[in-house]
């Protein structure tokens, strides 16, 4: 065999390999399988305390005095849940704690962030049973900033009049729970 010929074997044996190798390292693929899997989340908490709620003076004398209103804190939460489920927040104060003399306190949330952040549930009159104050409460998390959830609207209203004793003054520990609605 003469050498040019070789040559050309040679020549087109490594072209033919080249091209073989070039075929095999074009792709390569592999698989995975990633779970992926959202956990039942039900967190809460508030934006600190509200103002004080002081009973003062009316503008005319024989008037009933003027309730003390705060409105300044806010409930936030995060909450998912089953498709077809809800939850709510309820809020009572502790066993023992009461309202001034001839006073009531009362309270109103309002949800500001859409139909899953919930529906207020109108104003309640505290006590030690628990109330709910927002409802149909769905997968949402409301945003944690200063105004962001429902907002607490808190009133000390006269109830009687001839109750009130000056001076006097209460605190009252405010539980606000979200759980599952039933």
């Amino acid at each position: 065999m003469n050498m040019r010929k070789v040559k050309a074997i040679l020549i087109g044996a490594m072209f033919g390999l080249g091209l073989v190798g070039l075929t095999f390292a074009a792709s390569s693929t592999s698989t995975q399988t990633v779970a992926m899997q959202v956990n039942a989340i039900c967190v809460a908490a508030v934006t600190g305390n509200p103002s004080t709620l002081t009973v003062t003076a009316p503008t005319t004398g024989g008037q009933t005095p003027a309730s003390g209103t705060s409105a300044t804190t806010y409930v936030q939460y995060t909450s998912t849940v089953t498709s077809g489920t809800a939850r709510k927040i309820t809020a009572k104060w502790e066993t023992g704690d009461a309202a001034p003399a001839g006073c009531a306190l009362k309270l109103q949330a309002t949800p500001a962030g859409g139909t899953n952040q919930g529906s207020t549930a109108g104003q309640i009159t505290m006590t030690s049973t628990a109330q709910d104050i927002v409802t149909t409460i769905r997968s949402c998390a409301t945003g944690s900033g200063g105004t962001f959830g429902a907002q607490l609207s808190y009133a000390l209203d006269v109830s009687d009049a001839t109750a009130l004793v000056a001076a006097e003054s209460k605190t009252a520990t405010i539980s606000l729970t979200l759980t599952d609605a039933t």
